[in-house]
C-alpha cells in the first residue's frame, strides 16, 4: 500500500504480492470500502483505491506493508515478480534404474 497518491492527495493503492483478486475482495471488505474501490481494468496491477476511513483503516492494520512513494511500492511488487520467475523450476524426475526412456534413441544392445 502506498502512503497516499501524489496525484491524488488523500488516495491510497493497495496491491497483493500475488496479484490475488479475491484477498483484494476480503481487504476491501474488511477495512469497509465500496465495491467501487477495487479495480480491475489494469491486469498486470489490480488494486484498490482506498480513501477517508477505509484508507485509515488499512494504513493501521499491522499486516500491511505501507511505502511511502507508489513508485516504492511497485519496485518492490516488480521485484518480488523477478525473483520468483527466476527461481528454477524442479528438474524432472530421472527414469527408474534398468529402465531406457522411451525418448532415448541409444540402443541396449
Amino acid at each position: 500500500m502506498d502512503r497516499e497518491n501524489r496525484s491524488a492527495p488523500g488516495w491510497s493503492h493497495v496491491l497483493s504480492t500475488t496479484n490475488d483478486i479475491g484477498e483484494l475482495e476480503r481487504f476491501r471488505e474488511q477495512v469497509g470500502a465500496p465495491p467501487g474501490a477495487l479495480h480491475l481494468r489494469n491486469r498486470r496491477w489490480p488494486h484498490l483505491d482506498l480513501k477517508l476511513q477505509p484508507r485509515d483503516r488499512a494504513l493501521a492494520d499491522p499486516e500491511v506493508r505501507v511505502f511511502e512513494r507508489t513508485a516504492e511500492m511497485l519496485r518492490f511488487l516488480k521485484s518480488l515478480r523477478l525473483s520468483e520467475s527466476a527461481t528454477p523450476s524442479p528438474a524432472p524426475p530421472a527414469p527408474a534404474a534398468g529402465r531406457r526412456n522411451p525418448g532415448d534413441a541409444r540402443s541396449s544392445s
